[in-house]
């Protein structure tokens, strides 16, 4: 075999961009350490996670994470099994079940602050009975666990602070933010987060000693030249005790005056402050307008979309960690073989029924319909179909010398029935208008159904009253008046031959 075959039929199968053998020329030689460290640059001069626990601390970061991390556990999780077989099924209904026993929406809430440290990492309570179950999911203080050169995860203890090796299937671990594979600490949001929330601690604090020099004067003491040590001293104690004492006293020579702040106004310390909290929206929310005032309603629709990917993208994180950790191992204890469910949640936001119902009714006067089903996935299972209302049935035409008998009086007279020479042609033009009358209802059937509204169905019917399909109703009708008038010569005739 050839190399060009070998290289086209056999692929290479080792890994080779490990950083566990020393060849990561930006870590260094690390396959001799217990455990890595993380690369965040911020991270490591600012003194470690403290200094991103510090940043909760200020009112900006703490409102607009918790707008954040509430904006996904405001939405529905759902459990979709993984296949079609009983085996699929049973295995999304034991996750379902234990979500639903479980605090998920504050194991969420805890997982979801990976996101401002780079990780986060869980641990997962088992329970044997008749199946393997999960009692508890309990987040961790992440600091307590590191990282090995093989990426393995490690709890660092009093008695080992090299770390001890975690039991596999124990420990759910997510980390985000890290722009590559070889950084299992992650990048959180504090990284971004701590310059802005400096400056603006800082800028608080200047604009604080501002406001006391505009409350409260500078005291400034002036003593005469050759003073001595003793008498400098006791001038500095009482210009220290003009903002203390009501009076004071000073020696001979010396003088007191108090400087007042010749600038005035505070704006540019207001405007340090709020372009620093429009930074920190920008970090967490990727934009400012669902926290600020005086926007469009278009520009705070583009902004909402903007914040609802950055929702979605964390309700996923939560999601495939999940997924990819302890709902596979309760699947693998219990139902060996089964395909994996998923644990999602929904994060469309709910469609408005009023533009839905104004699609519907153009499609139906385009001449199409909703299923039943579709009918009760959209609006709900409160509505039931209106029936059509059934044909009126006539009852046969009486033949012509067809003769009844009424019932027998209690004297035993009966009452002649016999119909009028009128009737049978009466029935007769029923049965042969039926057909024109039903061309003229199926026309006017047809513009009450495609009318939106009463006055354009009166509109419509006006306009087409000229359209009616009326020749062959007149024909018959026409038909039916020549044979009455004659029916009715006959009769006066016959009567006049009688007498």
């Amino acid at each position: 075999m050839t190399d060009t075959e070998a290289k086209t039929t056999r692929p290479e199968l080792n890994e080779i961009a490990s950083t566990n053998d020393g060849r990561d020329i930006t870590r260094g030689f690390v396959e001799a350490l217990h455990y890595l460290s993380p690369t965040d640059k911020v991270l490591q001069q600012a003194g470690g996670l403290e200094s991103y626990e510090e940043l909760l601390k200020d009112d900006q970061v703490s409102a607009t994470f918790a707008q954040r991390r509430n904006a996904v556990l405001a939405r529905p999780w759902t459990v979709t099994p993984g296949g079609t077989k009983r085996q699929d099924k049973l295995a999304a209904k034991l996750v379902q079940e234990t979500l639903k026993a479980l605090p998920w929406d504050t194991i969420t809430d805890h997982m979801l602050y990976a996101r401002l440290y780079g990780y986060a990492v869980a641990e997962v309570m088992w329970v044997v009975n008749s199946l393997v179950k999960i009692s508890d999911i309990r987040v961790r203080d992440r600091r307590r666990f590191v990282f090995a050169p093989d990426n393995s995860l490690k709890m660092l203890t009093h008695r080992n602070p090299n770390g001890e090796v975690l039991p596999d299937r124990k420990f759910w671990v997510s980390s985000v933010g890290a722009s590559h594979n070889d950084e299992p600490y992650g990048l959180g949001l504090g990284h971004a987060l701590y310059w802005p929330v400096f400056f603006k601690r800082n800028g608080a604090r200047f604009w604080a000693k501002f406001m006391e020099k505009f409350a409260s004067p500078t005291a400034m003491g002036t003593f005469p030249a050759g003073a001595s040590d003793s008498e400098r001293q006791k001038l500095l104690g009482a210009v220290r005790a003009v903002a203390m004492d009501s009076g004071i006293i000073i020696p001979e020579g010396t003088q007191i005056q108090l400087l007042e702040a010749t600038r005035g106004g505070n704006a540019s310390y207001g405007e340090w402050l709020h372009y620093w909290d429009s930074a920190i929206a920008k970090v967490i929310l990727g934009q400012t307008m669902t926290t600020e005032d005086g926007s469009s309603y278009s520009q705070a629709t583009v902004h909402y979309a903007v914040r609802q990917d950055l929702v979605k993208a964390d309700a996923d994180l939560v999601s495939q960690t999940a997924n990819s950790s302890w709902v596979r191992w309760l699947v693998d204890y219990n139902f060996a073989g089964a395909a994996y469910p998923q644990v999602w949640r929904d994060m469309e936001d709910a469609e408005d029924l009023e533009q839905r119902s104004t699609r519907d009714k153009t499609l139906f006067d385009m001449g199409f319909k909703l299923t039943p089903e579709a009918v009760t996935r959209i609006y709900g299972d409160d509505y039931e179909p209106i029936e059509p209302p059934q044909p009126e049935t006539k009852p046969d035409p009486i033949p012509a010398k067809q003769e009844q008998t009424a019932p027998a009086l209690a004297e035993g007279d009966e009452i002649d029935l016999t119909p009028s020479p009128v009737e049978p042609l009466a029935n007769a033009l029923d049965q042969q208008s039926a057909p024109a009358w039903r061309k003229i209802l199926d026309h006017i059937q047809q513009l009450v159904n495609s009318a939106p509204d009463l006055p354009t169905l009166r509109d419509a019917l006006l306009n087409a009253y000229a359209e009616l399909p009326g020749d062959e109703l007149g024909d018959v009708m026409a038909l039916a008046m020549l044979t009455a008038e004659l029916a009715g010569r006959y009769d006066v005739e016959q009567e006049s031959a009688d007498d």
